[in-house]
């Protein structure tokens, strides 16, 4: 994707979204996810004895995709639809699976 294309990026830990953000060139929106997902991959992280290791900072993903121009509302809708789909049950399944995805 050239940097004149709109981007929507998930930042994950492991498979725990934590952020989106959609970027054109310089312009940017960036969306945090609630709380309860940081402390889902912090308490995943501690479960997998990485929380404060080099394999922690190593486990930071993103996923990446075109997307609109408006990046606000882009950017807003990922983060609504992630917030949908992991509910605090999902989020401690996957803390449970040491922050991946289970089967």
């Amino acid at each position: 994707m050239s940097a004149r294309t709109p981007t929507l990026t998930v930042i994950m830990w492991r498979d725990m979204p934590a952020q989106v953000v959609a970027k054109q060139g310089r312009d940017n929106h960036k969306v945090e996810l609630p709380p309860r997902f940081q402390q889902a991959i912090d308490r995943a992280a501690m479960r997998a004895g990485t929380i404060g290791s080099d394999e922690y900072l190593e486990d930071w993903r993103r996923e990446s995709r075109s997307c609109g121009e408006d990046l606000e509302a882009e950017a807003k809708a990922e983060a609504a639809s992630l917030e949908e789909r992991f509910t605090l049950s999902v989020l401690n399944e996957y803390v449970m699976n040491l922050g991946y995805r289970g089967e």
